[in-house]
């Protein structure tokens, strides 16, 4: 096993583990947000306990669907597959959740401004995504037209 055998378990490995955390943090999360809500309203602000378990919780689908599609993404390379029009189509969905991610930080946003940078994480990465996607895209065609020359 090589070191880029390795590094692709372990990273498969992680997004296992990234499932497991969203599920804690989905039964943690009422819990979670109802202590930071008290210390919130302790320091004299208004509740934001509702808005931002709804925020959470919109969050949610968009993480799991992106983590699939990770999940998919390394098993294609895994198999030694790297450059096929699926990864293309995988990264699109992937900055699509992480541009879903910005719509619903926008949100929470309006309570508590802080929340901007987590909205502009996300907006930068699915920008860097789209990047990437771009040169899968590309790469495709580049092997799909060596695959017919002779």
């Amino acid at each position: 096993m090589n070191g880029k055998d390795k590094s692709v378990i372990l990273t498969s490995v992680l997004v296992k583990v990234v499932y497991g955390l969203i599920a804690v943090c989905c039964v943690a999360a009422p819990f979670l947000v109802k202590r930071y809500d008290g210390l919130v309203v302790a320091s004299g602000q208004e509740s934001v306990y509702l808005p931002l378990l709804i925020t959470l919780y919109c969050a949610v689908p968009f993480a799991v669907v992106a983590l699939v599609c990770l999940d998919k993404l390394l098993a294609n390379i895994r198999k030694e597959q790297p450059f096929i029009t699926q990864n293309v189509t995988l990264l699109r969905i992937i900055s699509y959740c992480c541009f879903g991610e910005v719509l619903v930080f926008a949100y929470i946003t309006i309570l508590k401004p802080f929340a901007a940078v987590v909205m502009i994480a996300c907006a930068f990465m699915g920008l860097i995504l789209r990047v990437v996607k771009n040169v899968f895209e590309q790469a495709v065609q580049i092997r799909e037209e060596n695959d017919f020359t002779i």
